[in-house]
């Protein structure tokens, strides 16, 4: 089992290193293994997902996340229940479909509320989607509401990652609004945060955006 473990993570590097193709191959070369327990079958079936959804393989990857989905309701696992659901749900935003996406996400706060306060840091991340989604289809009121929460509960548990995600999501927002010093205000403190994180993936697109809007908006007051 601790060999199984040790596969499914560097696996999962492969995903995280952006070597989707491998990491497939790999979660595909595990999930033939004899001897595999429920937490490993959702592992390699919730990894499977992820990696088609970024390969745009929609299909199957709402096979495989619905497929770890039932190995968390057999197992009677509520936080693999929540992790599935918001999969699910990111995917079917992906899809458009901002309805059922939002179902997802809701889906997801009702099955991890028993889960308090461990699962408090992961709250940050649904509200986001929660907002991204209300964005997308237009409700810029609802998509604020959800995006500052999202702040709140990552600033809570010292999230820096969360903090820096939905802080540049509400420089976004007021972009489309034609806020545009809030804008930068909310870029920068997002460029703050996701260096905090060191997530180098983050600080390179904030500074992407600020870049832009300085540029868009060259006599724009700090």
């Amino acid at each position: 089992m601790e060999k199984i473990k040790e596969r499914i993570e560097a696996a999962h590097q492969l995903y995280v290193d952006k070597k989707f193709e491998e990491a497939l191959t790999e979660f595909n070369a595990l999930g033939e293994e004899k001897k595999l327990s429920n937490k490993h079958r959702f592992q390699i079936a919730l990894n499977k997902g992820i990696i088609k959804m970024n390969l745009n393989n929609y299909d199957e990857a709402q096979h495989d996340m619905e497929s770890a989905l039932l190995i968390g309701e057999k197992t009677e696992d509520l936080y693999e229940q929540a992790r599935a659901l918001h999969q699910l749900g990111i995917l079917a935003k992906l899809r458009g479909h901002y309805d059922k996406a939002t179902e997802l996400f809701r889906e997801e706060l009702r099955k991890c509320s028993s889960l308090m306060p461990s699962y408090y840091a992961d709250l940050s991340y649904n509200f986001y989607e929660q907002g991204d989604v209300k964005m997308l289809a237009g409700d810029f009121v609802d998509a604020r509401m959800y995006f500052n929460h999202a702040i709140v509960f990552a600033e809570t548990e010292t999230n820096y990652h969360g903090v820096g995600l939905a802080a540049k999501a509400l420089g976004r927002l007021s972009i489309t609004l034609n806020q545009h010093k809030e804008a930068l205000g909310y870029f920068r403190k997002s460029y703050e945060y996701f260096k905090l994180a060191e997530d180098q993936e983050g600080i390179e697109s904030t500074l992407s955006e600020i870049t832009k809007l300085k540029e868009s908006m060259p006599n724009l007051e700090d």
